[in-house]
């Protein structure tokens, strides 16, 4: 028995050494240093104020930003990808990502069971960070509010003479708009026929559509007066309190595919890359970007602030994999389409 006691004690004092050096191992946030890059296509002020709360928490790490549209970020990051620049991308539609998923590494975050698994590529190559519901935007000093669309499918019927063109990004460079233009096409066609019902009725909306160079134009210009209607995201919308402007949830479904964030590939600074990662998809920082910008939570235990419910939208069933696999396509149609 003496032996046994013995033994047991040798094991605990063993065990406890093993957890005070992993302990002693950790890093404190002071001890993480150099520069980290980051590509984002968000708009300015979540962008700054989460790289502000970043550099707050580790005050040794510089954080560059390269800020631009989905689209060009992702090709900046493939034209890039023999000798990379960028460390992560934060933000930009996941069906977007996952076209390019070849050029990111994956990494599974601390916090993955906190996270819907349609919300996350399986072999964490990017993981969402906030669902995007699409919406419309209205200006009810333009339109009256009962003459507002409330479906895609009205879309086709627009009286241009009356209220001017919609609103919309440019799916080519947008990722935001690339998602509308996938909502549409898989709302009204069929993947066994690579929704040729959907490129018809994305045909009757086009001469209806502004095309915006900025995603921040098709919520931007609807404020301004320069347009009645406008095609955008839910975060960019509902930050919009005025009585006069409107967003609206299409009843006949929309999309909510997230903004995802991912590590670039053969990275310049993975040990910083990873830190970020952990970093937005963290309790403090899903809760900040909320609650300052309306932004939708991906973990699990933050309720959202001041948001509609998901279970109040009608979300449609988004091909995610069709989108990732076609992109080029997708867009080269569009642009046909555009150019007559």
């Amino acid at each position: 028995m003496k032996k046994i006691l013995a033994l047991l004690l040798a094991l605990s004092m063993v065990f406890a050494l093993g957890i005070t050096a992993a302990a002693d191992d950790a890093k404190a946030p002071e001890d993480y240093s150099g520069t980290l890059t980051i590509y984002s296509p968000h708009d300015s002020d979540p962008l700054s104020d989460g790289v502000a709360a970043f550099e707050a928490a580790y005050p040794n790490v510089k954080v560059e930003v390269v800020a631009d549209g989905t689209s060009n970020l992702v090709a900046k990051i493939a034209a890039e990808s023999a000798a990379p620049v960028a460390d992560v991308l934060w933000g930009g539609g996941a069906d977007t990502l996952a076209a390019y998923k070849e050029y990111f590494q994956p990494y599974q975050p601390s916090s993955i069971d906190l996270i819907d698994p349609s919300l996350y590529d399986s072999e964490f190559y990017w993981i969402g960070e906030s669902p995007l519901p699409m919406v419309f935007i209205a200006n009810t000093n333009l339109i009256a509010e009962d003459a507002i669309p409330t479906t895609w499918k009205e879309l086709a019927d627009w009286d241009v003479d009356t209220y001017g063109k919609i609103a919309i990004a440019d799916p080519t460079s947008s990722g935001s708009a690339f998602t509308q233009l996938c909502t549409m096409l898989f709302l009204y066609g069929e993947e066994s026929d690579d929704y040729a019902a959907g490129w018809e009725f994305v045909a009757q909306v086009m001469p209806k559509l502004e095309v915006k160079n900025s995603s921040s134009l098709a919520h931007k210009d609807i404020f301004a007066g320069e347009n009645a209607l406008g095609i955008t995201l839910e975060k960019a919308a509902i930050k919009y309190t005025e009585d006069f402007m409107k967003v609206i949830f299409p009843t006949d479904g929309t999309s909510a595919v997230p903004d995802g964030v991912a590590i670039v590939k053969n990275c310049p600074n993975p040990e910083l890359a990873e830190l970020f990662v952990e970093f937005v998809l963290g309790y403090d920082c899903q809760v900040r970007q909320n609650a300052e910008w309306g932004r939708r939570p991906i973990r699990s235990d933050v309720e959202p602030v001041g948001l509609l419910p998901l279970s109040e939208i009608t979300l449609m069933n988004y091909n995610f994999d069709y989108a990732a696999n076609n992109a080029s396509d997708i867009k080269e149609m569009w642009q046909d389409l555009l150019v007559g």
